[in-house]
């Protein structure tokens, strides 16, 4: 973990340092690393305290605002040759923090299989980072992108059940399955992770 901290503070200083400096490369640059950043930090100071406050419609609004500079950081970085290492570790860690903030504040409404989707996902997102760290592929499988999609939905009802009653039991079932192919992701991870370090000791 305090290789983790030390690798990311490294670059995070690298992209503030470019972007206060005179060349405009460099800017140019880490224009999505900043976009990425924005969202990582905007998402859980603004998003949650407006929907434990219940200004639904402002939440509607930050999410989608955070998912338009999902969809626009990377393809700037690929139309613009700014792709980097570093920026596709921060877009994931953003990206699995953007999606702990839209569940935290339905564990307040939902039932306690919202927060086993929470603790399931730092699970997931914990090994994923140690897999980084230790150079292993860490890259999504077919079930863990499925896991994604499903776990999307989950988030989708429950919000929409805010403006749109939603039958309790569709959000139960998807919840449920959710945490089942969360499961089977964090199985497929660590059986990667032995077969790796089994191959490399040979």
């Amino acid at each position: 973990m305090k290789e983790f901290w030390r690798y990311f503070i490294k670059n995070i200083k690298i992209v503030i340092s470019d972007l206060r400096s005179n060349d405009k490369e460099k800017k140019r640059k880490q224009i999505p690393n900043l976009l990425t950043i924005i969202r990582g930090f905007l998402a859980p100071f603004t998003i949650i305290p407006a929907v434990l406050t219940n200004h639904i419609y402002l939440a509607f609004a930050l999410i989608a605002f955070c998912g338009l500079t999902d969809c626009f950081d990377g393809w700037y970085a690929r139309n613009y040759n700014a792709q980097s290492e570093f920026g596709a570790d921060l877009d994931a860690i953003c990206d699995k923090l953007f999606v702990l903030t839209l569940t935290f504040p339905l564990a307040f409404e939902y039932t306690s299989w919202i927060v086993l989707i929470l603790v399931l996902e730092l699970i997931i997102a914990t090994i994923n980072s140690h897999y980084r760290l230790k150079g292993i592929d860490a890259r999504s499988s077919l079930i863990g992108k499925a896991k994604t999609v499903v776990l999307d939905c989950s988030i989708a009802l429950c919000y929409f059940d805010y403006i749109i009653h939603i039958p309790d039991l569709a959000i139960t079932i998807v919840t449920v399955l959710t945490n089942i192919m969360q499961v089977i992701s964090i199985v497929g991870y660590v059986v990667k992770y032995r077969q790796v370090r089994l191959r490399k000791a040979y």
